[in-house]
């Protein structure tokens, strides 16, 4: 049973406030670890990007009924339990409206909000909410021990140059997309329980409230999602400071001490050296988080799930997935991409960083690494006769194979030709200017081949060509590209 609190933490949000750039999203909710239910309300302030209306992206409706074929199998586990979700109320400026459906899309009229606009620039939406969690091998999920809540709140579709995006949730690859907002978060639980989020968690309030429940008031600036795990008192903690950045790393007494050391040194130390090699991050907490599933790891702002697999092994092999969720607090974190449509970018940029780092820490270890990346990323004859190639929507990968070779490994040979021809230094030095560029916003694949042209001094197009569609006609050109920048 959930216990609500009652007193009010944050201010309410009116359509009155200044909104400075950015969307802000303030949720109330309460968590019952035994029940597994969520309940609560959020008010997203934004300034609509089109007149008429706007969609949100409510991602727990894809777990609201049974998955069926091959790649949800893979995803969610073969004994994977659906749960329940069901939004109660809707409304905008203070008018209910009733919100139009399609999986896990909504549609929400603005027509009541027109003098809202008029006056302020901006909307007021609020939505009350019910969910149950599912039971699976995902980015949301439970077990004995700790929830997950990853990609739990509703969020705002983003409305670009090429319009609306509203693309579906798949079960291969990280189907997001998202702008950053500031996020005020006032969540009540369990007092025996503990929290980890993308908030500075230390820097929490924390109030009892009564019969045995207590409300943190969490809050994120700049960040494009919010997520949270929840965990009882099996989980220890270990922590350590890399430069500004307090590195807190969750684990349970069952877990092997010696493993969970070696997962939290490879954070801290890699978040030390992206620090130095591609900008300073600009959190003051970054969380690893070691949940349940099958999941291998997810990035979320400045915190990472990182399923108990790797917390079992003191195999030097384990720490690769941690390494690579903080390079994605850069490439994804820092600087956004649409997710569905340039997976390459954030995977490829991010696997790139993730391999340098632990060629630097142990290049005799990780040569092995570099030689099988290479060789999945340049052996492409048969995704050539599929008509498959890494710059391509999710929707077109059939398998995670494929999806693993052409957008992990492809971009990954790509970047590691490419500083085999600038060397590191510059190579580096190009991808921290990328990431300064666009910092905090949102980049396109056409965005960073701009910045490559400009800093190659010659038009990247055939080098391209070759790497991200696969166009074998263009093997001799793009050769001799990146041979010109040897010179």
């Amino acid at each position: 049973m959930v216990l609500f609190c009652t007193a009010t933490v944050f201010p309410s949000v009116t359509s009155g406030e200044e909104l400075p750039g950015k969307n802000r999203y303030r949720a109330n909710v309460q968590i019952d670890p035994l029940s597994k239910h969520v309940e609560g309300s959020i008010t997203i302030l934004f300034r609509p990007q089109d007149p008429s209306q706007v969609y949100l992206h409510v991602y727990p409706y894809a777990f609201a009924e049974k998955k069926q074929g091959e790649q949800w199998e893979q995803l969610l586990g073969k004994d994977a339990l659906p749960g329940a979700y069901a939004i109660t109320k809707l409304s905008v400026e203070g008018h209910p409206v009733e919100p139009k459906r399609q999986g896990t899309l909504l549609e929400v009229s603005l027509e009541l909000a027109k003098d809202a606009v008029e006056k302020a620039g901006q909307v007021r939406l609020e939505l009350h909410f019910e969910m149950t969690l599912p039971r699976n091998n995902g980015r949301m999920s439970y077990d004995d021990h700790a929830l997950w809540l990853g990609n739990w709140l509703p969020v705002l579709a983003v409305h670009d140059k090429q319009g609306w995006n509203l693309e579906p949730y798949e079960p291969i690859g990280d189907p997001f997309y998202s702008e950053n907002a500031d996020y005020q978060i006032q969540v009540t639980l369990p007092d025996h329980y503990q929290l980890a989020s993308t908030a500075a968690d230390q820097e929490a309030m924390i109030k009892a409230t009564a019969q045995g429940q207590k409300t943190y008031q969490l809050e994120a600036g700049d960040v494009r999602d919010f997520a949270l795990v929840i965990m009882d008192q099996t989980y220890q903690i270990l922590e350590t400071k890399a430069d500004h950045t307090q590195v807190r790393t969750w684990f349970r007494s069952s877990d092997n001490a010696v493993a969970a050391k070696r997962q939290h040194e490879a954070a801290w130390q890699s978040l030390a050296y992206f620090n130095s090699q591609f900008g300073a991050y600009p959190y003051r907490e970054f969380d690893v988080v070691r949940t349940g599933g099958a999941i291998n790891g997810m990035e979320y702002p400045a915190i990472v799930f990182v399923d108990g697999s790797h917390f079992f092994s003191e195999r030097e092999s384990t720490i690769h997935t941690v390494v690579h969720e903080t390079a994605h607090q850069w490439f994804y974190g820092i600087v956004g991409n649409n997710q569905w449509r340039d997976a390459w970018l954030d995977e490829g940029l991010t696997e790139y960083a993730a391999i340098a780092f632990l060629s630097a820490k142990d290049p005799q270890y990780e040569a092995y690494r570099v030689w099988d990346r290479m060789l999945r990323g340049t052996t492409v004859s048969s995704y050539i006769e599929a008509n498959l190639r890494p710059w391509q929507p999710l929707s077109a990968f059939p398998d995670n194979r494929s999806y693993g070779d052409l957008v992990y490994s492809r971009p990954f040979s790509m970047m590691w030709m490419l500083r085999d021809a600038w060397g590191e230094k510059k190579l580096h030095a190009f991808l921290k200017a990328y990431v300064r560029t666009y910092r905090f916003g949102v980049a396109t694949g056409e965005d960073w081949i701009a910045l490559l042209t400009a800093e190659a001094g010659a038009d990247a197009k055939d080098f391209i060509d070759y790497w991200l569609y696969l166009n074998p006609k263009k093997r001799t050109a793009a050769e001799n590209w990146l041979e010109k920048q040897r010179q």
